[in-house]
């Protein structure tokens, strides 16, 4: 089963912080001469994108993502997807 989930973080450097956690992020050390890729969350598991703060996830990754909105005091709603055609396969 599929969950959409919205979110708002009305705070800008904990919103940075998250979308870090989310997409992850490009690391640099020693004045730029080494750059390391830090995989985010939405890196490890299948979702849809459809807004800014709006997902489809699948109910097993639910509570990874919940867990990070909970991290950096999130505001949030979740919500079932319900499909009317059988042949309806998300991400």
């Amino acid at each position: 089963m599929w969950k959409i989930i919205v979110y708002k973080q009305q705070n800008k450097s904990k919103s940075v912080q998250l979308s870090r956690d989310f997409n992850g992020y490009t690391d640099r050390s020693n004045y730029g001469k080494y750059t390391y890729k830090r995989e985010g969350l939405l890196d490890r598991i299948p979702h849809r994108k459809l807004y800014n703060g709006v997902f489809i996830l699948r109910s097993e990754d639910l509570e990874e993502f919940i867990r990070l909105l909970e991290k950096y005091e999130t505001i949030y709603y979740v919500g079932d997807v319900v499909s009317t055609s059988e042949k309806a396969d998300l991400p």
